[in-house]
């Protein structure tokens, strides 16, 4: 599933802030989420090695839960609103 930015037309992933969910700890790293048919997530950090905090694998999670239960992330081009391809459906 693509994500659809109003500037830049459909795109294959769309970011997010860690403030969003992490509060100051992760504010400034960013993710990359793709969504999949089945409306899960794929997240990854923007900068591997950017996510110098304990249990990596918790805040991973956290991240994908988050990009699972949100439908408005943000283009990584032009940092403009970007929706699943479903929701305009």
């Amino acid at each position: 599933m693509k994500f659809n930015c109003g500037s830049c037309g459909k795109i294959d992933e769309a970011v997010f802030d860690g403030y969003l969910f992490g509060d100051r700890l992760l504010e400034g790293v960013k993710f990359a989420a793709r969504k999949n048919d089945d409306g899960s997530c794929e997240v990854r950090l923007m900068e591997p090695g950017t996510l110098a905090v304990p249990d990596e694998k918790h805040w991973m999670s956290l991240a994908k839960k988050f990009a699972e239960q949100n439908d408005v992330l943000e283009c990584p081009a032009c940092y403009g609103q970007a929706v699943p391809d479903d929701m305009l459906a």
